[in-house]
């Protein structure tokens, strides 16, 4: 599963929109990000992990390594 869909899933799952997604990396990265910038990263899958955890974290849920068995 590619970056785009795990921030889909948390949009869905938090009945939230990118432009919520943006605002929250915006205020924790203190970046300027934009609907646009948001969507290329997404697009082009260089949303990095760091601001992976930081919208996991800003909406409750924690990024663990969970070995496959």
């Amino acid at each position: 599963m590619n970056s785009k869909k795990y921030v889909k899933a948390f949009c869905n799952s938090e009945d939230i929109k990118y432009d919520d997604v943006v605002k929250i990396l915006s205020d924790k990265t203190r970046k300027n990000y934009t609907y646009q910038s948001l969507n290329g990263k997404l697009n082009r899958n260089t949303f990095t992990y760091e601001e992976a955890c930081i919208l996991a974290d800003a909406l409750g849920y924690n990024l663990i390594p969970v070995k496959r068995k």
